[in-house]
């Protein structure tokens, strides 16, 4: 740990809630890492702080020379097989190569991760500094703080400009405002603070809001005075009601300026050459195994900010639908239609009378032509709702920064990733450590094994009885697949994820089936569905897979004189056991023959 936090008189400990990397400059070696912490004081109290690590050192781990005897990757080793190396984050690359004895090499640093000795490379360094944190001062968990932000642009004008923006904390509410918004009103500050009070002073009055009105001259200084109040607030998180349009709208603005969005957003405690700002949209189409493309909605979108400051950027429509989405699909995910469902209609977004009639664009329009200051007061709601949905919700305060641990919240929506920084730390407590991961990482059999999707539609109604009730009218003997009594007994995600789960180690795992001769593949996954069930399922198993006669053909080997009752294709599998028409008589198989001439094939 850096010596930035050793503890000073007054304070109890740190509680780290999230950690940002600066990589070095071209030409320099040295790299920070940004870590927001929280300060809790010996006298119960807390502040917010930034401190800024140089050239923190993780380890990684690599296979001792003389236990590297195989090809393929493993899932972990024994620690005592490994030797532990120690490296910044941006001498990585160099520090694997030089473990690997590949000094040499100076092609792409990821052909050399690709080594199946290399352990623990997978776990970023944001990662291992928050956990040594929570390791050295056990016990702080104090919730996160929340900011709320949101930004309104010109629709009159058509210049898509960024007209006023608020950002709450709290207790602390500031408007920027453009001047040539407000061009016409006279004492605009102290008509603005009446409708203020008007309109939503109730909400405010519970919560002893300060609000700060700020008029500013352009787009860009509205931008600012928001994130500047933002740098001295340290809030945790800034959340944003669909972060895409305000994040995209800030950008343009950045553009029209010429000013480098790493100055207004990063804290000014990051060195000017190791800012950054970088906005990651998240993807708006799938692929299935099919290849076939669906669309992602826009809750489903997670985005992703990058950039070293005291608060981390949070689309609060995408983590309410995250955390939610195994319920099913809410009708709308706007931010009016949720606070509606939350609060039961009792807090909203901000609805006027003389607009009630009008909806989207219409009502924008509408309120920056004819109502400019009431729409500056939405503005200003549209922060603080939110607000108040997160202490409902306790969303980010609490359940996000739960579910993500120590890992790196640009991490947090891949449950994947979460795990194994998880199974990291639980393996170095046994005595091993995790491996790292590359395209290596399956052989040339793992494409010949039965494939995972598409098992529910092949699971026929071969063993349902025919008795669907006849209700079509225009043809009443058709019995459908309707049924008006139904019942079903079935294991929550059951197949394919059972197998998944028996295969899931190599460890768990002696050997894996790619086919077996003159069994096909759809009968394989019939079969398979039912495996973790061999008791029940024995008889299916042994006639399907391993050839052996039905209990019809085994009643009819010992019931002869009843063979008469057989049909054809039983007759036909049976003749397999007997080796011919004997046990039968000849009339079985002459009239075999007969309906097939009849029939003229």
């Amino acid at each position: 740990m850096s010596e930035a936090v050793t503890l000073p008189e007054g304070v109890a400990g740190y509680q780290c809630k999230h950690v940002v990397y600066c990589p070095p400059p071209r030409g320099v070696r040295d790299d920070y890492h940004l870590a927001k912490v929280t300060v809790h004081k010996t006298d119960g109290s807390t502040e917010p702080a930034v401190f800024m690590h140089k050239n923190f050192k993780r380890p990684i781990w690599r296979t001792k020379k003389g236990f590297q005897n195989h090809q393929d990757p493993k899932e972990w080793e024994d620690i005592n097989k490994l030797d532990r190396f120690e490296t910044t984050q941006s001498e990585m690359d160099f520090t694997i190569k030089k473990a690997l004895g590949m000094l040499w090499h100076k092609g792409d640093p990821r052909e050399v991760r690709k080594s199946p000795y290399l352990y623990g490379i997978d776990l970023l360094s944001t990662c291992v500094l928050k956990k040594s944190y929570m390791d050295k001062y056990p016990g702080f968990n104090a919730i996160y703080d929340v900011a709320s932000f949101d930004v309104e642009t010109d629709v009159v004008d058509g210049t898509n400009e960024i007209t006023m923006a608020t950002i709450s904390y709290r207790d602390r509410v500031i408007t920027a405002v453009q001047k040539r918004y407000l061009e016409g009103f006279a004492n605009v500050e102290a008509r603005l603070h009446e409708l203020f009070n008007l309109y939503i002073g109730d909400v405010y009055a519970d919560r002893n809001i300060k609000w700060d009105l700020k008029i500013v001259d352009t787009e860009i200084d509205v931008v600012k005075t928001c994130f500047n109040r933002a740098h001295e607030w340290k809030p945790d998180f800034i959340s944003i009601w669909n972060i895409d349009f305000d994040m995209s709208k800030m950008l343009k603005a950045c553009e029209r300026a010429n000013v480098r969005p790493e100055d207004i957003f990063c804290d000014p405690a990051v060195p000017l050459d190791y800012r950054y700002f970088k906005y990651k949209k998240g993807p708006n189409m799938k692929v299935t195994a099919s290849n076939k493309k669906m669309p992602i909605p826009p809750q489903a979108q997670w985005h992703t900010v990058f950039c070293p400051a005291s608060f981390y950027f949070l689309d609060a429509m995408c983590v309410y639908w995250n955390l939610r989405s195994q319920k099913g699909k809410d009708p709308s995910y706007s931010l009016d239609a949720i606070l509606n469902k939350t609060f039961k209609g009792k807090i909203r977004k901000l609805k006027l009378e003389a607009a009630s009639h009008l909806r989207g664009i219409d009502w924008h329009k509408y309120m920056q032509t004819k109502m400019k200051l009431e729409y500056v007061i939405y503005n200003a709601f549209d922060c603080v709702g939110p607000e108040l949905l997160d202490e409902e919700t306790k969303d980010l305060r609490l359940t996000v920064p739960s579910f993500a641990e120590w890992t790196d919240l640009s991490n947090f929506a891949s449950q994947p990733r979460r795990l194994v920084d998880r199974l990291h730390y639980f393996c170095l407590d046994h005595g091993r450590v995790i491996g790292s991961t590359s395209d290596l990482i399956k052989s040339d059999f793992d494409a010949q094994t039965t494939k995972l999707g598409g098992w529910i539609v092949t699971l026929p109604a071969h063993l349902v009885a025919d008795n669907g009730v006849q209700v079509i009218e225009e043809d009443p003997l058709l019995r459908t697949n309707i049924r008006l009594h139904v019942g079903d007994l079935d294991v929550s995600a059951s197949y394919p994820n059972g197998e998944c789960v028996y295969n899931i180690s190599k460890e768990t795992t002696k050997r894996e089936m790619i086919s077996i001769e003159g069994v096909s593949n759809r009968t394989q996954r019939l079969q398979g569905i039912n495996f973790s069930g061999g008791y029940s399922n024995a008889l299916e198993f042994c006639t399907d897979l391993f050839g052996m006669p039905t209990l019809d053909a085994w009643l009819g080997a010992f019931a002869p004189t009843v063979g008469q009752q057989f049909t054809i294709p039983f007759y036909q599998n049976l003749k397999r056991i007997e080796g011919g028409d004997e046990a039968f008589g000849d009339d079985l198989g002459d009239e075999d023959e007969d309906d097939d001439d009849d029939d003229g094939d």
